[in-house]
């Protein structure tokens, strides 16, 4: 008995569809891949970060940022070749941030297929590169203070020393009361106090121009990392500071020359003011 028309085209669709198979896309590529027509070189592929176990996700990091490096010292010999000095910066601040690799390797492997196919040439690459070590820090601190520092006071100089500081940092700053030292040849020995009989306030020839500021007296600076300077004097011998954002903290006197300054001398021993910076 003849099927009825619709049933031979039934089972003709049935059969042209059990003749196809369902053949899965290819993984895509981890480690070095070429793809066959279009690049000049390898680009480092990583890994499908979310689908590692925490062990195996740490060590393909690991794994990713060697490969990565062999790359950029040029050792791949693919015409990449980045500065030592960037290639150790970004090193050290991915060792101490392992989990950045992740999104390091996704860019770089942008660049790096852009410069292989010839979209792009090795300059814009090695634009990124140069600028990621501050990009991967940006709004950072990586220098707390947490030790006490030790100096002696330089009367014969402008601002000394430049010890970096945290948001937060709270700082105490003194020098000692004892020494003695002058700002001038006809002018009164002194300490850190400076000569409360010549205050400076007002007076903008002075660095330290506010209230409490005198002829002599340490003061203290504070500059952000985007250059704003605040100076405050150091009044009966210390100051307790605590730094709105990070930066530098450095000292002076207050000082407008310093060809004429001179330290006590008795007995053959000269004065020499001891400063003390300590976190709090």
């Amino acid at each position: 008995m003849a099927l009825p028309r619709f049933a031979v085209a039934a089972l003709a669709l049935t059969a042209v569809a059990c003749g196809k198979k369902n053949v899965p896309p290819p993984p895509p590529p981890v480690g070095w891949f070429q793809a066959p027509e279009g690049e000049s070189f390898a680009c480092y592929y990583p890994p499908n970060w979310d689908a590692l176990a925490e062990v195996e996700r740490k060590q393909a990091r690991a794994r990713a940022l060697d490969d990565m490096m062999t790359q950029w010292r040029g050792e791949r010999e693919d015409g990449v070749t980045f500065t030592d000095t960037s290639i150790d910066e970004v090193e050290m601040t991915l060792l101490g941030r392992p989990e950045q690799i992740e999104a390091v390797v996704l860019k770089n492997l942008e660049y790096c297929k852009a410069m292989s196919s010839g979209k792009a040439d090795v300059a814009a690459w090695d634009s990124w590169f140069r600028g990621l070590d501050e990009a991967l820090t940006q709004g950072e601190c990586l220098a707390p203070l947490l030790d006490t520092i030790f100096d002696y006071l330089d009367i014969q100089t402008g601002w000394q020393r430049s010890f970096p500081v945290c948001e937060g940092n709270a700082i105490r700053v003194s020098g000692t009361l004892k020494d003695r030292y002058r700002v001038r040849d006809d002018g009164p020995w002194i300490t850190v106090v400076g000569d409360p009989d010549s205050p400076t306030v007002g007076n903008s020839d002075f660095p330290c121009d506010l209230e409490g500021c005198t002829e002599g007296i340490l003061m203290f600076r504070f500059t952000t990392l985007d250059g704003i300077e605040t100076i405050m004097p150091i009044t009966d011998g210390q100051l307790l500071f605590t730094a709105p954002a990070h930066g530098t903290i450095s000292y002076r006197i207050n000082d407008t020359t310093f060809f004429d300054n001179k330290w006590y001398k008795g007995g053959g021993i000269e004065d020499h003011t001891a400063v003390e910076v300590s976190p709090q």
